[in-house]
């Protein structure tokens, strides 16, 4: 009997010891899941960093960041990057909404990855509104909304503060998270300290490129002004050759041949463009049309030789700041505020966590000058607060008055 009591003691024990080690291999596994990251990144960044000589000091901090067990490491990490203050670098969770766009921007080579990660098809989607936010001194405000989204023409306006979804805080994605198709009641305030005001939208699968182009086309208008007719075109990105597609098609139409001048407005939410993306602006080449036996003309070759004006701002980043030098340098007048300062090459990354890497891998000169970390400054600066704005644009207001002063 005792010897029986003695051996069902010794079981337990050993069961709890089993136990024991089995929590605290868990526990190691996805602790070590974390550091596989960060070594993962140090990998990459020894084979592709653009500036070598910075990888010892970046990979001190790391280690420290890997070594730290009772810190948030995906907050050091993202706060180390950027305390680094180079563009196209960065690391992203899918809780947020780079995550998305950044990985639909870098999709190309990456496509077994993206049917694992968005089954079947590898169609890169996230649940949202449409709204693009900015965290500015702790809070979330609409910074822009994608057309033919559903926070779209329903009263919600850039400048606007996101207090909360379905009564828990505003949150880019996590927010909308399992609540595809249904009715979601969004709560923000138009001024500061002002009532709460509410509004109902139904959330949808979005997909960025689709965004992108929707919204570039949306963006189209005429706008009457004192007797002058002036075209309008935003680029929202310019990261997919649907764009330059849209762009082309809508200078060479027939309302736009009526216009007197254009404002391009290039305060993108990323940047892309090719690098001869001002020819159809500057270049001096003649502008060729096919008729084709159905009666249909395409131009094949389309400049725009009509005064016109660019809008530009903290928003224009990347290949869309050499679209903005260009202009610059052709004498075109730039209205708005500097711009990001993001000129560099970079290549993107899904980490074996499913984490989206971003790095940047070449320096870009343009004019033998670097850009990166000074950017374009705009002929005419003009700020512009989003903060409250309701929809204000100043720096488009300044735009159709200089193109006003050039027509006249």
């Amino acid at each position: 009997m005792e010897k029986n009591k003695k051996a069902k003691f010794r079981l337990i024990f050993i069961i709890f010891i089993l136990l024991g080690i089995m929590t605290y291999c868990v526990t190691v596994e996805n602790y070590q899941s974390d550091f596989n990251t960060l070594d993962e990144i140090k990998i990459i960044m020894e084979e592709y960093f653009y500036d070598q000589s910075k990888l010892p000091a970046i990979f001190t901090r790391l280690e420290n960041i890997k070594n730290n067990q009772n810190n948030n490491w995906i907050y050091e990490l993202k706060h180390y990057l950027n305390e680094l203050n180079v563009s196209h670098l960065g690391f992203y969770m899918p809780d947020e909404l780079e995550y998305y766009e950044q990985m639909d921007i870098y999709k190309f080579g990456h496509e077994d990855k993206h049917k694992r990660l968005f089954p079947p098809d590898g169609i890169i989607r996230y649940p949202g509104i449409g709204i693009v936010p900015r965290f500015i001194n702790g809070r979330y405000f609409v910074d822009m909304i994608y057309a033919n989204s559903p926070a779209y023409g329903i009263d919600i306006l850039p400048g606007d503060e996101l207090l909360t979804v379905d009564g828990q805080a505003y949150d880019p994605i996590n927010s909308f998270r399992g609540k595809i198709g249904q009715k979601v009641t969004l709560v923000i305030r138009r001024e500061l300290d002002g009532s709460p005001l509410e509004r109902e939208v139904i959330v949808a699968s979005l997909n960025p490129t689709e965004t992108f182009l929707s919204s570039t086309s949306a963006s189209v208008r005429i706008i009457e002004h004192y007797g002058s007719r002036i075209g309008y075109i935003r680029l929202i990105s310019f990261t997919d050759a649907q764009i330059g597609q849209i762009l082309n098609s809508t200078l060479s139409s027939a309302d736009f041949a009526s216009v007197d001048a254009l404002i391009l407005d290039i305060r993108g939410r990323w940047g892309g463009a090719p690098l001869d993306a001002a020819e159809i602006f500057v270049g001096g080449t003649p502008n060729v049309a096919m008729v084709m036996p159905t009666g249909t003309v395409f131009q094949a070759n389309f400049r725009w030789t009509k005064p016109m004006v660019a809008i530009i701002g903290h928003e224009t980043r990347s290949g869309l700041e050499i679209l903005a030098y260009s202009l610059k340098k052709a004498g075109i007048p730039l209205v708005g505020t500097n711009t990001r300062g993001a000129i560099i090459g970079g290549r993107a990354f899904i980490l074996e966590d499913n984490s989206f890497f971003l790095i940047p891998v070449a320096e870009i000169t343009v004019d033998g000058q670097r850009l990166e970390g000074i950017g374009v400054a705009p002929t005419f600066p003009v700020d512009f607060v989003l903060e409250y704005s309701q929809g204000y644009d100043p720096q488009l207001e300044l735009a159709i008055n200089k193109i006003i002063e050039i027509i006249n």
